[in-house]
């Protein structure tokens, strides 16, 4: 029996519990309704067998005829009444209870049977279940008083069990019909609701369930990201210890599950969206921590659960990313370096060997002039070595490309650029200056010519990059630093402006976005570099 509830399945286990549960719930119902309406039978027949009997003893004609021994006349009586009521016999007898009257003729003048001794002294009325002459009966016993109050008879009325069954049963069967009713409604609905479980426990079985349960569990501590699950009304779910860590939050996991995520996360709007898709690597600032978060929406049934947010120090992204983008930059340096510096060698060869000696020396000396005038005029402008290495690097890639790229008159950057610091500045000016390129290449009237204006010296660090290509189009103006917008053609991803505007907004700055005379677009960055004014504009 054991293994075989162990084979079963959770639905069908909960079925068969709800059915025995329902079953003997009905059963001692019906049991306890059939007992009571038994008891309201009986006492209803007996009192009304009682008063039947009395108003029969109270006629004046019954009277009358025991007093007289007038047999006929209480035949005819006892006949008209049997005939009007709705009890099973009338017998009349005596003051010493012998019958006068019965349905029987023979058994007239005989001792009425189960009589109660003293009753007639006493004048006392009764009721008695016995099998007497006419079968198992209940009967209600009681004097006849004459006008002078003496007991001269007695009436005995009697209900025969059979018909006091029949009523029972009239009774009880449609009630014990009605519960094998609700019985059956009950089975149905224990059958859905067992199925509904099943539904809600995605057709796995406890067991499984706690696998699952200790699975995730297991997976939340080993994940090395910070992991933070919140329902539609904002409570925590699921937390594991590196967000804790990071968020510095000092309750136990199990005092946080269930705690609404705006008292212990600030800002909280991005764990509180009832709307909204998926996100991916978004740059925050929670709890004064700098991190790198994605969302991914809870779904049952097509109703929208709640958020699984993943999150890592923005900090550690940043030194790879820095590091990423250094080598990057040192890689497209040298390639590009590579190919000038073959070209230029070619031509110092073909020149030696048709013996120009002298141009060859003058191309030398030129080539060493240019570059290091360029680097000398770049290191002048620009203090930071990751800033300038950046925009030597873009010098020569826009030469490569058949572009001219120049620095506007009063460019300054100091060692330490601030508010922002060197690598998200970086990041900035290489995508505006990419884009720079490639809006210049796609219009084929441009004059070809990028102009870069970055400086630090007043309360805001400014930077601005303007190019010459065909403008932005209207249809994605308003929208172009949306994360997936873009106006490149060449399978793009719409990150890069996303990510600029995400460094300025962290800084509380401003992007303006002009048009380019004769074509082309300005792009206009303000980020202001005093800290008390950033600490107004957020208060």
């Amino acid at each position: 029996m054991n293994n075989m509830l162990k084979n079963m399945s959770f639905q069908w286990r909960v079925f068969l519990l709800l059915l025995i549960v329902f079953s003997l719930i009905m059963g001692a119902l019906n049991e306890f309704m059939t007992r009571r309406i038994n008891s309201y039978i009986t006492d209803k027949v007996g009192e009304i067998a009682m008063n039947q009997a009395r108003i029969i003893a109270s006629m004046d004609d019954i009277v009358e005829g025991v007093e007289q021994r007038d047999t006929v006349r209480l035949k005819k009586i006892a006949d008209r009444i049997s005939m009007e009521s709705n009890f099973s016999y009338i017998v009349i007898g005596d003051e010493k209870s012998i019958r006068l009257y019965h349905p029987n003729p023979a058994k007239i003048g005989y001792t009425m049977q189960w009589n109660k001794p003293g009753a007639m002294e006493r004048g006392e009325s009764y009721i008695i279940s016995s099998e007497g002459s006419m079968g198992l009966a209940m009967r209600a016993k009681t004097p006849i008083w004459s006008k002078d109050n003496k007991v001269i008879g007695v009436i005995s009325l009697g209900y025969l069990n059979s018909k006091i069954d029949m009523w029972r049963s009239s009774q009880i069967i449609p009630l014990t019909s009605v519960l094998i009713l609700i019985l059956f409604v009950l089975i149905f609905f224990s059958w859905r609701f067992s199925a509904h479980i099943k539904k809600q426990m995605m057709g796995m079985e406890p067991a499984e369930i706690a696998r699952v349960q200790r699975q995730q569990d297991a997976l939340f501590g080993a994940v090395f990201e910070g992991l933070l699950a919140v329902n539609t009304l904002g409570q925590i779910t699921a937390i594991n210890q590196n967000a804790q860590k990071m968020l510095k939050l000092t309750d136990t996991q199990q005092n946080l599950v269930g705690s609404l995520v705006q008292e212990l996360i600030t800002p909280a709007d991005y764990f509180l969206e009832a709307k909204g898709n998926n996100r991916v690597d978004d740059l925050l600032m929670i709890n004064g921590l700098k991190i790198v978060a994605n969302r991914v929406g809870i779904w049952i049934d097509g109703g929208f659960q709640g958020w699984v947010i993943s999150f890592r120090r923005h900090d550690e992204i940043h030194i790879l990313s820095a590091q990423l983008s250094q080598i990057q930059q040192y890689v497209e340096n040298l390639r590009t370096l590579r190919h000038e510096h073959l070209n230029w060698i070619s031509t110092i060869g073909g020149l030696l060997q048709m013996k120009e000696y002298e141009r060859a020396l003058e191309m030398v000396k030129f080539e060493s002039s240019n570059q290091q005038s360029l680097i000398d005029n770049i290191s002048s402008m620009f203090q930071n070595r990751l800033i300038a290495g950046l925009l030597f690097g873009k010098f020569h890639r826009a030469n490569e490309l058949g572009l001219k790229m120049h620095f506007t008159s009063g460019c300054s950057l100091s060692t330490q650029p601030t508010p922002i610091n060197e690598n998200e500045l970086a990041s900035i000016l290489g995508n505006l200056l990419d884009n720079s390129f490639e809006a210049t290449l796609k219009n084929p009237d441009s004059n070809k010519v990028i102009e870069c204006y970055l400086s630090d010296e007043g309360e805001e660090l400014i930077i601005e990059v303007s190019d010459n290509g065909s403008g932005i189009d209207a249809q994605i103006r308003e929208t172009l630093f949306t994360r997936g917008v873009t106006s490149k053609n060449n399978g793009d991803h719409g990150i890069g402006l996303y990510l600029v505007k995400t460094y300025v907004d962290q800084y509380h700055g401003t992007i303006m976005l002009e048009d380019n005379d004769p074509c082309g677009t300005v792009f206009s960055i303000f980020i202001p570099k005093r800290k008390d004014r950033i600490k107004n504009e957020i208060s």
